[in-house]
């Protein structure tokens, strides 16, 4: 293991890399681990990860983040995103790269959907320049109807209610 002086991992060794149709059953098993399982359901859709094109953060040849994102004309919509060990830099070097895939692929914005219970998302992306830009109250109830895994009460005890969209400009070209 290479250490810095602070007796921390090095950020330098986090390597990014998208995902292969290989990756498609590691997919499946990631997403019943941390989300519940396929599909995830966003304003009452449902997505499967395991189709989308995707990227995985990995440390010393362990994965340690994915994301898995939606490109529709202009858009590029994030549709999970996951870092095991928060507060190390793997979030936001992979939000570095999908801006580098949305902007290789003419996307003029990226955007998302989190829960409002999700204060550590709202917080990661805004620091990040995203803004919100819709709140879908109540909308949680319909994805419920699809999934009904979805838990009542989220993070920091916070009732989940509430779809809220954040989006993030890229430059026009």
């Amino acid at each position: 293991m290479i250490l810095s002086m602070q007796g921390k991992s090095n950020m330098n060794e986090i390597s990014i890399r998208l995902t292969t149709p290989d990756d498609t059953s590691q997919i499946k098993e990631l997403m019943n681990k941390y989300w519940g399982g396929e599909p995830l359901v966003i304003r009452a859709k449902n997505y499967y990860p395991s189709k989308l094109e995707g990227i995985f953060a990995f440390s010393q040849e362990e994965i340690i983040g994915f994301l898995f994102f939606d490109v529709q004309g202009e858009s590029c919509e994030i549709i999970v995103f996951e870092v095991f060990k928060k507060f190390r830099g793997t979030g936001t070097k992979m939000l570095e790269k999908i801006k580098d895939i949305a902007n290789d692929k003419g996307c003029n914005r990226i955007f998302l959907m989190t829960s409002n219970d999700n204060l550590d998302a709202l917080r990661f992306y805004q620091r990040r320049g995203f803004h919100i830009c819709t709140i879908h109250f109540d909308s949680v109830k319909e994805s419920r109807k699809l999934k009904p895994g979805i838990p009542m009460i989220g993070d920091h005890g916070i009732p989940m209610r509430d779809e809220i969209d954040l989006e993030l400009l890229l430059n026009a070209r």
